[in-house]
């Protein structure tokens, strides 16, 4: 083995736990990568139309208002405009939709007020609106016609936005997370390329290719570590690559220059600590998009 396997062959390696990941380093790496940054940003800014339209869809009505159904006359207390439209172009500002508040009161003398929403819907205070409520619970009402938040179910399929950036964040964060295992567990050697194809996906207008290396264990054993990347020089600068391999999964292995987050190994397999710096940019999409978030969620609904 050359210089770089020093590491991985020093005494009580194995019994001390492996390879020290200073906490820079593997907060860069956690956090590095195509796949969780880019679904960060794309829940980050998802979640701006999930609280504009998804956040204030009607999805409850369809069974709160399943029941048994009754009538009665009431009268609208206020009208206003929303400042939501449905529609509309460049030179048509679409149909408004109104909220409504209004009030009945039951035969034997019991009074109930409520909120509804309608496109297009005004109703003018102090006038006539009928209004429909379930006979076993009047507290559930609206005005016929109309619903009980400002956009239909449909505002709710903007949430396939944030839902499809979380689902690229957690298959970024599953990988980020294999590979600082195997920086701290990985014994450090060099494959050489024997496969180059081009994958269906394109990063900035580059092709994504996919390399696979082989590489040889310590106990003489041939194995194959693949790896994707649209940056191909570097996987192309040099003769035989730098790779990282578990010795109880050396199939898993991870090729070094290609690790999220960038980490510098030294020549002897050591790692260097990652620049505080980079390292908080790094977590400012991923952290700082969901506890901006979480803090507008629990605004709106706890507060």
């Amino acid at each position: 083995m050359g210089n770089l396997d020093q590491y991985s062959r020093r005494p009580g390696k194995e019994s001390a736990g492996g390879r020290n990941v200073p906490l820079t380093t593997a907060l860069a790496v956690l956090f590095g990568g195509f796949f969780l940054q880019f679904g960060a940003g794309f829940f980050a800014f998802g979640m701006i139309f999930w609280w504009v339209f998804g956040a204030q869809s009607d999805v409850t009505s369809w069974y709160r208002f399943s029941g048994n159904l009754q009538r009665i006359w009431g009268t609208a207390l206020a009208c206003e405009h929303t400042g939501i439209s449905e529609g509309g172009g460049d030179s048509d500002p679409g149909t408004p939709i109104y909220r409504t508040t209004y009030h009945f009161e039951l035969p034997q003398g019991t009074a109930f007020e409520g909120v509804c929403y309608g496109t297009g819907m005004y109703f003018q205070p102090g006038g006539p609106v009928e209004v429909e409520f379930l006979a076993e619970n009047p507290e559930v009402s609206r005005i016929v016609g109309t619903r009980k938040a400002a956009i239909g179910a449909w505002g709710i399929f903007v949430g396939l936005f944030p839902g499809l950036g979380l689902l690229f964040m957690g298959l970024g964060l599953r990988g980020n997370l294999r590979a600082v295992r195997v920086l701290k567990r990985g014994k450090l050697t060099r494959g050489k390329l024997v496969d180059k194809q081009p994958t269906n996906t394109r990063i900035n207008n580059r092709m994504v290719y996919r390399f696979t290396f082989e590489f040889q264990d310590e106990h003489g054993r041939i194995y194959r570590v693949s790896g994707k990347t649209h940056h191909t020089e570097l996987l192309e600068d040099e003769e035989q690559e730098r790779l990282l391999y578990d010795p109880e999964h050396p199939d898993g292995g991870v090729l070094v220059d290609t690790l999220p987050g960038k980490p510098e190994l030294s020549p002897d397999g050591d790692l260097r600590g990652a620049n505080p710096g980079a390292v908080l940019l790094r977590m400012l999409l991923p952290v700082g998009g969901l506890a901006v978030h979480a803090a507008v969620g629990v605004a709106l609904y706890l507060l």
